[in-house]
């Protein structure tokens, strides 16, 4: 767990791992550089529970948070979670008898659902088509193996879940499979990293900084990834400049995925935001 003030959630996170029935867990905890009571608490379980590990964090920013709790890890599967989130029961055993049966490198996904306040999203699954999970952070589990490249990430980006996101998608080595368990009850609210409730300007920065992840990736991966894949990633990078100009003609004539270009297009300016806004929840 990478964590920052959560005060308010953070020890309900901790006791929903805890309560987790799976012998050898290890919960390990970096506190990044919180202003409020957080590591105060998470210290003061930890000093009551040894199954619980926890430092601060010697850097700046999540990734480096998790990067540092990664070297300390001694287990052979590991899962990502967030201090304002819940874990359902059942949740680390049902995804280790679906893993420990997997070739490796092995990563599986899981669903999500939404907890909120507002009543038109809560309860929300995420994906919500069968067979399908979620290829981002406390939704998946993974690996040691599969760790060396899923946690191997550019402290440039400002988070996790879009690194973990292009390995799934295009590192060609790893095993990857779905089930349709819940492994995490996102709580959804004010202090979200990114929402497409935020205006535009402040969500164009945000996803700006995460889609910085196409260079950061291939930089990282050109030498393994296969001549089409690295063809595609280049034609990404372009649509996101022309995402970040604003250019979504350019996008729309652009030779990518139609839910790439449907994405890039609802972000490239404020009428297609509020537009895609209107229709969707979440």
């Amino acid at each position: 767990m990478a964590v920052k003030n959560e005060e308010k959630y953070i020890e309900s996170a901790i006791r929903s791992i805890l309560s987790q029935e799976v012998p050898d867990i290890e919960l390990i905890v970096v506190d990044d550089n919180s202003s409020d009571s957080t590591a105060d608490i998470v210290r003061s379980i930890a000093l009551a529970d040894g199954r619980v590990i926890f430092e601060l964090n010697p850097s700046s920013g999540k990734v480096s948070a998790f990067k540092r709790g990664y070297e300390l890890v001694q287990g052979k599967y590991i899962a990502l979670f967030a201090g304002d989130d819940i874990m359902p029961p059942g949740s680390l055993a049902k995804r280790l008898a679906v893993i420990q049966e997997m070739r490796s490198p092995s990563v599986l996904m899981s669903k999500i659902r939404v907890i909120s306040e507002d009543k038109k999203i809560d309860g929300m699954l995420i994906p919500k088509k069968a067979g399908r999970g979620n290829p981002s952070g406390a939704s998946i589990m993974f690996d040691a193996e599969a760790a060396k490249y899923l946690m191997d990430i550019p402290e440039v980006l400002p988070n996790e879940d879009t690194w973990m996101d292009f390995c799934l998608t295009y590192l060609p080595m790893l095993y990857v499979k779905s089930h349709d368990d819940v492994s995490c009850f996102w709580r959804v609210h004010s202090g979200n990293s990114i929402t497409i409730r935020d205006d535009f300007q402040t969500f164009n920065n945000k996803f700006s900084s995460r889609m910085n992840v196409i260079n950061e990736f291939l930089k990282k991966y050109r030498g393994i990834l296969a001549a089409e894949r690295i063809f595609y990633l280049q034609k990404l990078a372009c649509a996101e400049e022309f995402r970040r100009k604003g250019q979504w003609m350019n996008i729309l004539f652009s030779n990518i995925a139609l839910s790439d270009k449907a994405r890039f297009l609802a972000y490239s300016n404020k009428y297609l935001y509020n537009l895609r806004k209107s229709l969707r929840a979440i």
